[in-house]
């Protein structure tokens, strides 16, 4: 039988910066601060670029996100700051900052959230995601087992891939297609791998994930947790494995970040597959949210669970 190999993938969330540049450094930082704590996290990884244009190629759909927000908020943004109020309101000091990661961030989920957005950046993270483990299965045969590392959207993102990719029924969900159009082909190709058991699920990692917010974006679950229900882990890959003990999905969260959220009561867990970890990365919410890549506290969360 051949061996299994462990990959680590990243998902970015929302790029709040107004001159977005590739996410890597900050995947590096998360990284290496793991592998610092455990010898055995894999020494190489890759990840996604999706709301931005990350190469000379002409932008289109998901890559004009960016530059969309950075058009809209020059105009929005001083709209706001013009307003004279002059009630005493020490809130107001974070007030400023909270807006723009409003702005910034919100649109960027309520993006995806959409039909043509979900799609374009759907189909992105596939091709991505396909072509490095293509670029692996290269250098060796055999079965790839994946820990994904979502952030913020990049979570949610995530999450719904899982779905996707692990879902035993033929068709699961008739409705919830994962890519509908453009990037199909890859799509569907990463599900037979899943299917096959050649890509494998070794955990989820979320950080700052706003999912418990977002869960009722499709009627099926609406109607589940209408009914009392919580959302079952197998469709997700989230199994009990007996040569990997502990929860398959450790979500990251700190009270101090106002986007992220427990997930527990949404899943069913009684396997105990879920588990929300309680990390401190920031007493300020103005910086919690994006805290987690250099946080100490997160790396060593993630080591000790892995």
């Amino acid at each position: 039988m051949s061996e299994v190999r462990d990959l680590v993938y990243y998902i970015h969330g929302v790029t709040p910066r107004r001159e977005p540049a590739p996410h890597s450094n900050i995947y590096r930082q998360l990284h290496q601060g793991v592998r610092a704590l455990n010898a055995e996290w894999p020494a190489s990884f890759d990840g996604a670029e999706w709301g931005w244009n990350p190469g000379e190629e002409t932008p289109r759909d998901q890559e004009l996100l960016s530059q969309a927000q950075n058009q809209l908020g020059n105009r929005i943004l001083p709209a706001v700051s013009s307003a004279k109020d002059f009630s005493l309101n020490p809130s107001r000091l974070a007030l400023n900052q909270i807006r723009e990661i409003n702005f910034f961030g919100f649109s960027d989920m309520f993006y995806y959230t959409s039909d043509t957005g979900k799609e374009a950046v759907r189909s992105a993270i596939c091709r991505q995601l396909l072509l490095y483990i293509e670029k692996e299965s290269a250098k060796k045969s055999g079965p790839v087992r994946l820990t994904f590392v979502g952030h913020s959207a990049g979570a949610v993102i995530a999450f719904d891939l899982l779905f996707h990719l692990f879902h035993p029924a033929k068709d699961p969900y008739a409705s919830h297609c994962f890519v509908d159009n453009q990037g199909r082909g890859e799509s569907l190709k990463l599900r037979e791998l899943a299917q096959q058991g050649q890509l494998q699920l070794r955990r989820l990692i979320t950080i700052g994930n706003p999912l418990s917010a977002m869960a009722l974006r499709h009627s099926r679950v609406v109607e589940a947790v209408a009914a009392g229900e919580k959302l079952n882990p197998a469709h997700y890959g989230l199994v009990p494995e007996p040569s990997l003990p502990g929860a398959r999905w450790l979500n990251l969260w700190d009270l101090d970040d106002p986007l992220a959220w427990p997930v527990e009561p949404l899943m069913d867990n009684r396997n105990e597959m879920v588990s929300d970890v309680y990390v401190n990365v920031s007493d300020w919410i103005t910086k919690a949210h994006n805290a987690y890549w250099t946080s100490k506290a997160a790396h060593k969360a993630i080591a000790e669970r892995w």
